[in-house]
């Protein structure tokens, strides 16, 4: 099942990116919005720089906490800068490549997710572990 099926017939294409210059706290803002906890960091011309996890962006910011709950300052946010905290060069994949591929680097290299470029490494879709729980989940169901 994973050996045959290709990376495009699961991947999200609807891929929610930072672009390299905009502010950090944009990155809390848009993974809540989302309820996502991976961003993919791309130029003009959607070609991808790199990737900052939810992870990343609490090893570079803790919010404050409160009694009604975290608060994040913006203006501190804003004073950091993205491509220091995102991981560059990111390891991807290829729409034809198999999810027994996106399968084998997740586990090995113990990556949430996997940034899916085209021949010029503009980013056309995700592929996240939940992405692939699903598919297996359909499949056994």
């Amino acid at each position: 099942m994973l050996r045959d099926t290709h990376i495009r017939e699961i991947m999200n294409k609807k891929v929610i990116t930072l672009h390299i210059d905009e502010a950090f706290s944009h990155v809390e803002e848009k993974m809540r919005q989302n309820c996502i906890r991976h961003l993919p960091v791309v130029d003009d011309e959607n070609k991808l720089l790199g990737i900052i996890t939810i992870w990343d962006f609490y090893r570079a910011y803790t919010p404050h906490k409160t009694e009604t709950g975290d608060y994040y300052d913006q203006e501190a946010m804003d004073r950091i800068i993205l491509k220091h905290h995102m991981t560059p060069d990111p390891h991807t994949l290829r729409p034809d490549d198999k999810v027994a591929e996106a399968v084998q680097i997740m586990a090995e290299d113990k990556y949430s997710c996997i940034p899916i470029v085209d021949s010029e490494n503009k980013l056309v879709g995700i592929v996240t572990q939940i992405d692939i729980l699903r598919f297996v989940s359909s499949k056994l169901l």
